[in-house]
């Protein structure tokens, strides 16, 4: 039966305009605005008219340059000059005439320093890896100890023997770090001992003063002879060392006594100066960041086949028909409900707190090498209950007719599950990598709950991510829209590929 036309223009009418508009108002309008504002070097803040301007600077650069009377009569109702400091000043605009205010400044070729239009520079910067280094891919060099810092008084065996003494160029560097520091067998650790620990030297001296040969000698004073020591220590002039103690124990009257316990503080701090020079030089160690689109690639592939693989698998177990199916399904997708907010602190509290406690290790969310992989595992938690419910709900529209008549064909569970529960639930599985690799690619709301800032250090911000902050923190605007141009790109890109691949498979099948 043929609608009637009346009834046609009707539901398009009532359905599909309404829907087209909107369509432009919300997406189309603003992704042609974002287009533009990638063109820009625009900080966020400076309108492309200014609010006030000095007063010889409006007229050369705006006044003088209107050919029109209308368009100069139109800049003088929107701008009055303020004889206090000498400056014009804007009245508050609405959306039209800022727009008509802004094609008038457009004539003069006055642009913000901070507004100016800069092309297709933001994209090739991003190509060219002319933007912050922290965005691509690299190796850097950590240095785990610095000279200025007290001395570690222990260090993990395995990063003893591989990063500090794997690193030794010399004999002579290595002797004076083994001398230092003794293999703890009942902890597995390298433990500082107590001779080179700057509390152990230093404490004789502070005794010093209440000794009978201590002189006159005011207690405060020790501060900046230790403080000279150690400064002579670290630069490895003994001279300067030798010339600290001896002014110290003739300025202070000092008995035989005192006066050989500075000098031994003094050749303790030198062998400690020096230990800290070799340990600073040697512990450094190249690591591996990798980047914002290092990690934007490494989440995504590893949380979409995570997600889709744990979702499967909960599905395929649930279509059994197991006792308390409906129960579990609720408790499985229940994460999926919690606020990202709630499941970060959730996970913080496990990995800061309940880990450590539990397992000995410390460093769990704060360590380069674990963070990626714990995002992963909760953004895996979080996320497999819904695409559960897809996938559930592909198994259960597969017709139980055609299993049955597999079943008396005597086709395994195995050949079922290849020839017929396969092919029939692609949809779902079209439909779940469509979304979960959209998902991925988009993540911000977890990560910064859990991260944060300090994601930079870990090398675990995403894409998103990296685009607030040069919005909001760095003032970036027009850099930040170019990045998520190129996200939105990326998207379309792989998704549309994952569409078409799925499809034609699902046509094949």
């Amino acid at each position: 039966m043929v609608e009637p036309r009346r009834k046609t223009a009707f539901y398009f009418t009532v359905f599909i305009i309404p829907c087209v508009v909107l369509y432009i108002l919300f997406f189309i309008a603003p992704f042609i605005k974002g287009i533009g504002i990638s063109l820009t070097n625009w900080d966020g803040l400076t309108p492309k008219t200014p609010i006030i301007m000095e007063k010889n600077q409006f007229e050369s650069l705006i006044l003088s340059k209107l050919k029109k009377q209308s368009d100069r009569d139109y800049v003088l109702k929107i701008y009055s000059l303020d004889p206090e400091d000498n400056s014009y000043k804007r009245i508050a605009l609405n959306g039209i005439e800022r727009r008509k205010l802004e094609r008038i400044f457009r004539r003069t070729k006055y642009e913000p320093s901070l507004n100016k239009f800069v092309g297709l520079d933001n994209y090739k910067k991003v190509f060219t890896g002319k933007v912050d280094p922290d965005f691509y891919p690299h190796i850097y060099v950590q240095q785990k100890y610095t000279a200025t810092s007290d001395l570690p008084p222990t260090i993990a065996k395995k990063d003893f023997e591989k990063e500090v003494l794997g690193n030794c160029r010399t004999e002579k560097e290595r002797s004076i770090i083994k001398d230092a520091y003794a293999f703890d067998s009942g902890k597995g650790l390298y433990a500082l001992n107590p001779e080179y620990d700057s509390f152990e030297i230093t404490t004789p001296l502070y005794d010093m003063a209440g000794a009978d040969d201590g002189g006159t000698f005011d207690e405060s004073l020790l501060d900046g002879l230790i403080s000279s020591m150690d400064e002579a220590s670290l630069a490895g002039d003994m001279n300067a060392l030798t010339s600290a103690e001896t002014s110290f124990i003739s300025e202070n009257k000092l008995g035989s006594d005192s006066a050989e316990t500075v000098k031994r503080a003094g050749t303790a701090l030198y062998a400690a100066g020096s230990l800290r020079n070799t340990l600073s030089k040697v512990w450094v160690v190249k690591q591996f960041n990798m980047g914002v689109t290092g990690f934007t690639i490494f989440f995504a592939i590893f949380s979409v086949v995570g997600i889709n693989l744990l979702a499967f698998g909960l599905a395929l177990a649930l279509d059994t028909g197991i006792h308390g199916q409906k129960v579990m399904r609720s408790i499985f997708f229940l994460p999926n409900v919690l606020s990202m907010v709630i499941v970060a602190l959730i996970w913080s509290l496990l990995f800061v707190q309940l880990l450590p406690a539990v397992t000995g290790v410390k460093e769990w969310i704060s360590d380069p090498h674990k963070t990626p992989w714990l995002l992963v595992l909760v953004a895996v938690w979080q996320g497999c209950g819904y695409y559960m419910i897809v996938y559930l709900a592909g198994l259960q529209n597969i017709p139980t007719e055609i299993v049955e008549a597999a079943k008396i064909d005597g086709a395994s569970a195995l050949q079922r599950f290849r020839y017929i529960t396969m092919p029939m639930i692609l949809p779902a599985v079209t439909i779940s990598l469509f979304l979960s690799i959209a998902n991925a690619l988009k993540s911000f709301d977890l990560i910064y709950a859990m991260i944060g800032p300090t994601g930079y250090a870990t090398g675990t911000v995403p894409f998103v991510m990296d685009i607030y902050f040069d919005a909001f923190a760095q003032k970036q605007a027009g850099m930040a829209t170019a990045k998520a141009m190129v996200l939105f790109v990326a998207i379309f890109i792989l998704t549309g590929i994952q569409l078409f691949t799925m499809k034609r498979r699902e046509i094949e099948a």
